[in-house]
């Protein structure tokens, strides 16, 4: 369940921006939806399933296309990060609601479910500005090193290794500390 929204807010975020930007791509590719299916990258969800961190299937954004030149990338990159990240607030926004509203032991299971969702939410969205593809952050490698991109499923199979071994959480901890003590006052 939080794969699908994650994966969903992030594609449609990246694509809605590319689009604003300039470039129909992500339009023409079916990508400019929050439907998450059309979001997931079945290597990420794996990652996200069984390891806790994960990723959305890249986004092809051309940024020759924007109107903006190639700072866009930046943007929508920012984009897509600050898009799970107000996911992730959102969601633990409706802890209290959940608690107050609902019976004990639903109240407890929806807290729990919405808590840990919105962890999962602040590690995704950091995850994704690593500057390797397949993640988001990648994009800027693909403007950098055009070769990149094509060796994007060994990269994405040493990344899910990365994830499997602790060593994303390892690097990404210290920002993850902070980010969650602003969103989940933890």
């Amino acid at each position: 369940m939080t794969l699908m929204v994650l994966a969903g807010v992030q594609g449609g975020v990246v694509s809605a921006t590319s689009v604003l930007l300039g470039d129909k791509g992500p339009k023409y590719d079916g990508r400019l939806t929050l439907v998450p299916i059309s979001h997931i990258d079945p290597v990420g969800a794996i990652g996200l399933i069984f390891y806790g961190n994960g990723w959305a299937k890249p986004v092809a954004v051309d940024a020759e296309q924007f109107r903006v030149g190639p700072v866009g990338l930046v943007v929508v990159i920012l984009a897509g990060f600050a898009g799970v990240i107000v996911t992730a607030a959102a969601l633990n926004a409706l802890v209290l609601p959940a608690l107050t509203i609902l019976p004990h032991t639903a109240a407890l299971a929806a807290a729990a479910f919405l808590r840990t969702a919105s962890d999962l939410a602040i590690w995704f969205a950091l995850f994704s500005l690593v500057p390797i593809p397949p993640l988001t952050g990648g994009l800027l490698v693909g403007v950098l090193a055009p070769q990149m991109p094509r060796m994007e499923r060994i990269l994405a199979l040493l990344l899910l290794v990365a994830v499997a071994t602790g060593v994303v959480r390892l690097v990404l901890g210290p920002a993850h500390s902070m980010v969650a003590s602003f969103i989940l006052g933890a």
